[in-house]
């Protein structure tokens, strides 16, 4: 994507855009929405890349603490949560209501999700406020399988 093109998609966005592009590639919208989660919550990789090849800090948080990694989480985007995860957005960062993007894919049943960020390093063992780990919110069998043999390894 060249810069007139990522600049057209934050303005359709809703994002101020000022001169050089790279002092407001983390403005924010609503929720304090930045692009790059945005394009992540969209599932939309060029824009993603593009973003993040502009200076897109993937470690920012919006107003519920839901960061960049949750959002392609949400969209189910596997190339989104693969380029975050090398791009050094966190794996254990916790939301408003203590869940990390590991302990929503597993309660949401993202089994593709859940062995990304396993593979990535994530922390089985954090809890919600209501003191629940991916496991114990596993919404399938092949999440917990996978849950559990990392509980086991992490305890070896």
């Amino acid at each position: 994507m060249n810069e007139k093109e990522i600049k057209f998609w934050l303005i359709q966005a809703g994002f101020n855009i000022a001169e050089p592009m790279q002092a407001n590639i983390n403005s924010t919208i609503s929720n304090a929405t930045t692009p790059l989660m945005h394009a992540a919550r969209l599932g939309n990789i060029e824009v993603l890349n593009t973003l993040l090849t502009y200076g897109a800090a993937p470690a920012l948080l919006n107003a519920d603490s839901n960061g960049a990694l949750w959002f392609a989480c949400f969209a189910n985007s596997e190339v989104c949560v693969d380029a975050l995860i090398k791009a050094g957005a966190p794996l254990d960062t916790q939301n408003i209501n203590g869940a990390t993007a590991l302990i929503y894919c597993a309660s949401a049943g993202k089994t593709p999700m859940v062995r990304q960020l396993l593979a990535a390093g994530a922390n089985t063992e954090l809890m919600t406020l209501d003191d629940f780990t991916a496991l114990e919110l596993a919404a399938n069998s092949e999440c917990m399988k996978m849950l559990k043999a990392a509980k086991v390894a992490s305890h070896a």
